[in-house]
């Protein structure tokens, strides 16, 4: 195989805008979630995404990465936070 992962991602071959709308909800969200859904790469670009967000706050984050909006990444990146329960 050639290329990065990204090369197989569902959505370099959709209209970017798609994956970035001006508010988050179900409805602006759904059909890129469906392309996701679709993507044999959608686990590596999900961590990816919490890769290079890290602690930023989910008002500085930005589009559908790995079928995921700005707000479940950020919760995604704190319950991973949390210390195990002893």
């Amino acid at each position: 195989m050639t290329g990065n992962w990204q090369d197989q991602a569902l959505c370099a071959q959709t209209d970017p805008e798609l994956f970035a709308p001006n508010v988050y909800n179900a409805a602006t969200t759904r059909d890129a979630k469906d392309i996701c859904g679709r993507c044999s790469v959608k686990a590596r670009c999900l961590e990816e995404a919490l890769a290079e967000e890290g602690d930023t706050p989910v008002q500085m984050r930005a589009a559908v990465r790995g079928g995921t909006t700005p707000r479940e990444r950020h919760a995604i990146a704190r319950h991973r936070q949390q210390p195990a329960a002893a």
